[in-house]
């Protein structure tokens, strides 16, 4: 025979419902075609543009000393060289290349003086000019090779057919 063993009776414990916090898993994301495209160019800074970038290559002879790209080159106040700057820099500015002869020294700048304001500027480079000492430029470079013209030995066509 067997004896029944009595089963303690537990006792029925009521918890608290506790809110565990459950993690919804994000929605999966999905790459656009923005990572196909090259990557974006740093910016780099902008040069500082300098108002008066023709102040480098003023020359202005002041008590005897000449005076090439400093403040005390600058035209007198209310002078015509003075308006003739101002408006010089109001206008775009052109690149231009302004060649040098073999046989020149390059220390020889190229002058130009408009109302009283003379720039001086350096050759075999290309300048940031406005636009009216670009013509002016250009012109000259214009004269000066017809001028040179009947002392080319290629200067017409029968020359040329000769040397050919």
């Amino acid at each position: 025979m067997s004896k029944k063993v009595k089963e303690p009776k537990l006792k029925e414990v009521k918890l608290a419902p506790v809110e565990v916090p459950v993690e919804v898993p994000a929605e999966p994301k999905i790459e656009s075609e923005a990572r196909l495209e090259p990557p974006a160019e740093p910016v780099l800074a902008a040069e500082p543009v300098d108002p008066d970038y023709l102040r480098q290559y003023q020359y202005k002879n002041v008590n005897g000393q000449p005076l090439l790209g400093s403040k005390l080159s600058d035209p007198d106040v209310g002078s015509k060289s003075a308006g003739m700057k101002k408006f010089l820099l109001s206008q775009p500015k052109v690149s231009i290349f302004v060649p040098k002869a073999e046989t020149e020294d390059p220390k020889v700048q190229l002058s130009v003086n408009l109302n009283g304001y003379r720039l001086d500027f350096p050759k075999n480079v290309y300048l940031e000019v406005p636009q009216q000492i670009a013509e002016v430029i250009r012109e000259s470079l214009n004269q000066q090779a017809s001028a040179l013209l009947p002392f080319q030995i290629n200067r017409d066509q029968a020359n040329r057919n000769a040397l050919s």
